[in-house]
């Protein structure tokens, strides 16, 4: 990679009883949904992290943050919670939590991310790498129809 290239990797979170949520939330969105997630992921996934900012992105603590994607027609707002995780890894985001926008401050959604955020910081849970090519098999590996 050429020096100053960029190249992030993304994941997402998974535990054992839970298996991988936003992977299922993400394999549940239309097709307009998921092309603009994946359209707004190759736009951060080449720009270091100084240059993330609004409208797509947004930190609210040191821990947490958010990445926001629009689809139109009619105009949904969507929001994947995140961290920077792990630290031991340069460019890396995990995702916490994906979920429509319905409110302003979404307290009981930061609320599950932060709390996913420490089952990964204890051990409970880990990553997975995210797939945004095709819809997983995440729900039929787990018995789920």
């Amino acid at each position: 990679m050429p020096e100053g290239t960029v190249l992030w990797n993304f994941y997402g979170y998974r535990t054992p009883a839970d298996g991988d949520p936003v992977q299922e939330w993400f394999d549940g969105l239309t097709d307009e949904e998921r092309e603009e997630l994946v359209d707004t992921i190759g736009y951060l996934k080449v720009l270091p992290r100084h240059h993330w900012g609004l409208p797509k992105f947004e930190a609210f603590d040191s821990e947490i943050s958010e990445i926001r994607f629009t689809v139109n027609a009619p105009k949904r707002i969507f929001r994947l919670y995140g961290t920077f995780w792990p630290k031991t890894q340069r460019y890396v985001y995990t995702f916490l939590l994906g979920k429509q926008k319905k409110v302003n401050n979404d307290t009981q959604g930061k609320k599950l991310a932060i709390a996913r955020l420490k089952k990964l910081l204890s051990g409970e849970g880990g990553a997975h790498g995210f797939r945004f090519d095709k819809k997983s098999d995440s729900k039929a590996a787990k018995g789920k129809s």
